[in-house]
């Protein structure tokens, strides 16, 4: 026995050395255990599926009804990891990498356009035979969810504004209207110095991420920068589909939204407009948060959305 626990130890170091020295010398298939781990200790697991736009990868784990979650824009689905933890438990939990994101191939520009994301969403509906899904969605993946369940009712349980969608105009002006008014766009990323920038953008107190990860997702949008930047302009500029405040009142199944204070991107005074505007909504604005609470208060984020679906599965009883 001795001897079996001595050969275990000695593994163990040689495995913490090779990813010790691996830190630093090959960051990026580093990041690619680390991520593995990761998923591993959330009880999930990567899988891929093929859609009629290509290969969409995502995170599956966990048994009850399905809950679909979605990033935002130039965001992946390793952003709901810590946040899924708390929810496998009870229920069966997918994040995905939305097309043309995270680990997805680049689609032309054109396919950004938020009515063909829409389309998009429900081709991986389709392909994944979730024929109704509660769905919790970040900033653009919410506006893109919002127009799926204004199309496609039947297909939505109930949806979940994590964090402030795109397509709510606010009462004061976010810290990123102010920057977009003087021409500058926090969010597209162009240098290792932008994604620092960015981030800080995203929230009061990013969470840690380990080195080998940070960089590997810093140079993957380093060198996407310039169709990220045409990314940015479909979405904002050149999709000509109705706000999610002007679809909220059609959206009947019941809403949550979460809306933290303080959020630099879409100011916290847009929470009561949308709630307002939803016809079964719950709205909760926690506080030290940003832009992505899933991803700085994943517990409470948790708990706020496990509330939210068993008293929306009450209801509807």
């Amino acid at each position: 026995m001795k001897r079996i626990l001595t050969g275990t130890a000695m593994g163990l170091a040689a495995m913490i050395f090779i990813i010790a020295l691996g830190w630093t010398t090959a960051p990026i298939k580093v990041a690619g255990v680390l991520l593995k781990l990761n998923n591993l200790s959330a009880g999930l697991t990567a899988k891929s599926i093929e859609t009629e736009t290509g290969t969409i990868h995502y995170l599956e784990g966990g048994k009850g009804e399905t809950i679909l979650l979605i990033h935002g824009i130039y965001a992946r689905k390793e952003h709901w990891v810590d946040m899924m933890r708390h929810l496998v438990g009870t229920y069966h939990v997918i994040a995905i990498d939305l097309p043309g994101f995270g680990d997805n191939a680049r689609l032309p520009v054109g396919e950004y356009a938020l009515n063909r994301q829409q389309a998009h969403l429900r081709s991986i509906l389709d392909a994944l035979n979730l024929a109704q899904v509660h769905i919790g969605a970040n900033s653009m993946g919410a506006y893109v969810a919002a127009l799926l369940a204004h199309q496609h009712p039947e297909r939505i349980a109930s949806i979940a504004f994590i964090g402030s969608p795109l397509g709510v105009p606010t009462l004061i002006p976010s810290d990123m209207d102010l920057a977009l008014a003087i021409g500058h766009k926090p969010l597209v990323v162009r240098s290792d110095a932008d994604f620092a920038a960015r981030n800080d953008w995203l929230s009061p107190k990013m969470p840690y991420v380990p080195g080998p990860i940070l960089q590997s997702w810093m140079a993957d949008e380093v060198k996407t920068g310039d169709h990220n930047a045409q990314v940015w302009e479909v979405v904002h500029d050149l999709s000509s589909v109705p706000t999610v405040l002007e679809l909220a009142h059609e959206l009947a199944m019941p809403s949550l939204v979460i809306w933290c204070h303080p959020d630099r991107i879409f100011h916290v005074s847009g929470a009561a407009i949308l709630d307002e505007a939803l016809p079964a909504s719950t709205r909760a604005t926690p506080e030290d948060c940003g832009h992505l609470p899933m991803l700085d208060q994943p517990a409470q984020v948790a708990e706020l959305y496990t509330s939210f679906l068993q008293s929306a599965a009450l209801s509807l009883r």
